[in-house]
């Protein structure tokens, strides 16, 4: 620990305070709660963006003039692209770091999930879905690695 005591807890050694989280010593606090409200909040997104999608499907349909076989493709791209991005994000968090990885994969979410708000066309919202559900798979995947870290 570079010469720095921990505050111990009565009957804690000195060995089991030592707690790493990225590479840093760390110690459980408030700041872990935060971490946690904030994962699992970036986690609620990704699941409720799957589905709350449907509910807006008619008028997508209405708005772009599209059959209900042409509009599943919104859906269809953000669930097949965050299935196949899954191990993919996995391995890679292990390799460049599970917090850089999880903050890229929530703004690249953001991002994505902005420019489909503003979609001119099918194609453009079926694209801008598939790099959201790339986003996902990679901000969930990394979330569940930071909480094995963190907890």
């Amino acid at each position: 620990m570079s010469g720095q005591d921990l505050e111990l807890e009565p009957g804690q050694s000195q060995e089991t305070a030592k707690v790493t989280l990225f590479g840093q010593a760390w110690k459980p606090t408030a700041h872990a709660r935060l971490i946690f409200a904030l994962i699992i909040a970036a986690v609620f997104l990704d699941v409720v963006d799957f589905s709350i999608i449907q509910v807006a499907l008619p008028s997508i349909r209405t708005q772009f003039l599209v059959s209900l076989a042409d509009s599943q493709w919104i859906v269809g791209a953000y669930g097949i692209t965050m299935a196949g991005f899954l191990l993919l994000s996995g391995r890679a968090g292990d390799i460049y770091g599970q917090k850089k990885l999880f903050i890229s994969g929530i703004v690249l979410f953001t991002i994505a999930s902005m420019v489909g708000g503003f979609a001119p066309s099918l194609l453009s919202l079926v694209i801008s879905r598939a790099i959201q559900g790339v986003g996902a798979a990679i901000s969930s995947v990394t979330a569940f690695a930071i909480f094995i870290e963190l907890f």
